[in-house]
């Protein structure tokens, strides 16, 4: 079931999100959020312009969780959305991201966005190919941009025009 997210979703959001941070290379950060900073995190999202949605299997546990937020701060952008999608290990492979992603740009349209932005890491040809069944082009490669595992790492963007 997938339905809007709320701020008691953040500790196990906060589970899915560390999971990434400390064994992969999704997440370009090395900082683990506590379930607090997570529900700051997603604070904005909340009642927002921005839609926040869950996937929750059938105990009602957190399968997944995906939203979008503004790409740039300038008012200039403001129609401009990045998104950021996420699913917990051991459920991939479910057509639980597409189920995600699916609806998130369908709450993006609905809530005005003209253009949703979504930075992949290199390499990660999973997402890569959710992102392009949507429709999603890729339109900018930035070489060896982070470094995390010993690794240097690229990003990737992908964009869809609503």
């Amino acid at each position: 079931m997938i339905r809007y997210g709320s701020l008691d979703d953040a500790a196990e959001v906060a589970e899915i999100y560390n999971h990434y941070v400390a064994t992969s290379t999704v997440i370009f950060s090395d900082r683990q959020l506590s379930a607090d900073e997570m529900r700051h995190k997603l604070g904005g999202l909340i009642d927002g312009e921005y839609p926040f949605l869950v996937a929750e299997d059938e105990s009602g546990n957190v399968s997944g969780y995906c939203y979008a937020h503004a790409w740039q701060p300038d008012e200039v952008y403001a129609h401009s959305w990045e998104i950021t999608i996420y699913v917990r290990s051991g459920c991939q492979g479910q057509g639980l991201g597409r189920a995600l992603l699916g609806r998130l740009i369908d709450e993006c349209r609905k809530r005005g966005a003209h253009t949703l932005i979504s930075c992949i890491t290199g390499g990660n040809d999973a997402s890569c190919r959710l992102h392009e069944h949507f429709g999603f082009r890729k339109v900018s490669h930035f070489p060896e941009v982070g470094y995390k595992f010993g690794l240097w790492l690229d990003d990737v963007h992908y964009q869809l025009m609503l």
